[in-house]
Parts: structure tokens; sequence; C-alpha cells
């Protein structure tokens, strides 16, 4: 009886989701010949070597397939495909529906019943949108650029955002919006279009994290450095290309208190996203913004209830505990658990 051949495949990455598939054995129907991670040249990745980008061409000589097991995986396709990898041969392990990607789905059910049968449940992990977006013609989520894929995976967070920015200009509140942690001006692109007559401080390095509190969270283990080293490609000029109303922005760049002006000094709030993932930078950002936060205003502060950055959490109850006070808070489960704080 003739055996047949196991399929060979490299695993692009060495963060949690590749060690689970190895530790687990998702891929014991193949053979791994080879990791691909940018960071690890060299090491052994639960025992199997570990090569950098610019050895993947050679390297598909000796696979079928090459499986990219990471968060990054939009950015990690394009690099492939720029180095004219087939597209048939690289398969996504994430749930994405986009025609770009490719079949991956099909792919998987052939290298691991294990991965497949997980990939095939989560293609019914849905959100259903509310029901007002029918017939809503005031809503910005769903529509025109903010129906792109970064939006619409996080429904339930910027549509959120809408209807708190909505309750807050019926009102007539007064008072400025802010970003601390700004990145590549996703979320900022659409604050400062439902804000649209406001003025908005940004904040960001625009340079990534600080390396000191990088490293200590690292040592945490709250991150790693491919996180790092992810929120390093960003701009100023990337972000005000998104800002619809770039002429009502103040563009705050550096190290945050530092880069505090004497007009956000002097300035109250009603809306401030805080999204710098990182313990000692949430704490600072709520000791800035949360007292010049006007009478029900709000602080929607990203990643409370996130697997990994368990810090933020930590900087809410440390700021808490020092000023004596319980903020007025509701944690959301969008997709890395927002929390909403209302003075």
């Amino acid at each position: 009886m003739k055996m047949e051949m196991k399929r060979k495949i490299i695993l692009w990455g060495c963060g949690e989701r590749a060690k689970r598939y190895i530790e687990f054995e998702y891929f014991k129907e193949c053979d791994i010949v080879a990791i691909i991670d940018t960071y690890h040249i060299g090491e052994l990745f639960e025992g199997i070597q570990v090569h950098g980008v610019e050895s993947v061409k050679k390297l598909m000589n000796l696979a079928d397939y090459l499986v990219i097991a990471s968060t990054y995986f939009s950015e990690i396709y394009n690099t492939c495909l720029k180095m004219g990898l087939p597209r048939e041969k690289l398969i996504i392990t994430d749930n994405i529906q986009e025609s770009i990607f490719g079949n991956s789905l099909e792919l998987v059910k052939d290298l691991s019943s294990q991965l497949y049968k997980e990939m095939l449940l989560n293609q019914y992990k849905l959100i259903k949108i509310n029901e007002k977006d029918s017939f809503d013609n005031n809503r910005l989520v769903g529509m025109g650029k903010y129906s792109k894929m970064e939006y619409m995976n996080d429904y339930f967070r910027y549509r959120t955002f809408e209807y708190i920015a909505e309750e807050l200009l019926e009102e007539n509140m007064v008072g400025d919006v802010a970003e601390l942690g700004v990145f590549r001006g996703t979320f900022s692109s659409l604050i400062n279009e439902k804000f649209r007559e406001r003025k908005m401080f940004l904040f960001d390095t625009f340079e990534g994290f600080d390396k000191a509190e990088g490293e200590k969270e690292i040592a945490l283990g709250r991150c790693d450095e491919i996180f790092l080293n992810y929120h390093t490609k960003t701009s100023e000029e990337q972000l005000l290309s998104q800002l619809p109303y770039p002429e009502h922005c103040v563009i705050c760049k550096g190290l945050f208190p530092d880069s505090i002006t004497v007009e956000a000094y002097n300035s109250k709030f009603i809306f401030v996203s805080i999204d710098v993932d990182f313990e000692d930078s949430i704490y600072a950002g709520l000791d800035f913004f949360y007292p010049r936060l006007v009478d029900r205003g709000v602080i929607y502060l990203h990643d409370y209830n996130t697997a990994k950055l368990h810090g933020v959490k930590k900087a809410v109850k440390r700021y808490e505990r020092d000023n004596n006070l319980l903020m007025k808070s509701i944690p959301l489960a969008d997709r890395a658990g927002t929390l909403v704080i209302i003075k």
C-alpha cells in the first residue's frame, strides 16, 4: 500500500498563535520545514529553526504552502506577494472573507482538520449591525471610507462611539475633543468627522512606544518585540491624510505628558480617546484628562479587557486608588474591551 506523502509547510510567526498550533499539534498531518520571523532569526522555536524574511523565497522551494500565523497577516501577505510568491501557496489562519486573500479555508481543509474545524466555526461568529443603520442617514460607520475592514471588524466599538458623540452634541456641551495614541489615524478620522466643529488635540510620538516602557511591558509578558515594531509604522503625514477636517486639529508630537501644550493644558474636554496600550502611559493619560473632563464628558479607554495588555486595567485601578475615587464606567464587549468612563 502506497503511503501518502505529508504536505510540507512553512509557518510564519513566533507568537502565541504559532506556539498553540505547534503545541496542540494542529499540523500533525504536515511537516513544518521552517519558521519565518523578523526578530528570532537563528533561534529554535518549539524545536524548529527560525529563518529571516529574506530566506522565504528559497525555502518555498522545499514547501507546498506558507501558513501565516500572525495578527499582522495583511502586511505579511502583501510582503509575500511583493517577493513574487504565488498567491495560491499563501494561507491565512484568520477568519477573513475578502476575496483578495484567496480561499484559505479550503486549503486549510487539506492541511489540518483541527484548524479547519476551528476556522469553520469562526465563520459564524458574527455581530449583527444596529437595526437603526438601515435608515440612519447621519451615520458614518458602514458608509464611504468608514465601511472599510478596519472599521467593520470593530463595528461595535466605532458605532457605539457614534451614538455617544451624538448624545454629547445634542446636549450642546462645551469643550474640545482629544485622542491620546493616534497611530495611523483610523479612529482620529472618525472622531474628527463626528466632532467636525470642535478643536481636536492629537497626541502621539509618531515613532512608536517609549523604549524603556516597551521593555518593561515585554518583561511583564504583556507584549513582544513584534508588537513594538508594528507600532512604529506611522507618521504625521499618514495621519493628516486621514483627517477630513485637519484645520480643526492640533498635533501634539512627542512623549506624553511632555507633549502637552499650554493650549491643551488650559482646555476642557467632552470626549477623549485613550489608546496607548501600556500601564504607565494609560495612567498619565487619566491623570491629565480626567480632571479636565466636563460634567458628563466621556473617556473612551481602549484595551481595558483585552487578552494581553493587562496593564490597562491595572492603570485604571491604580489611578482610582491613588486619587481616592471610583470613576463611573461601563465596560464594552467590543473586540478589545473598551471602557467607557463618564464624568
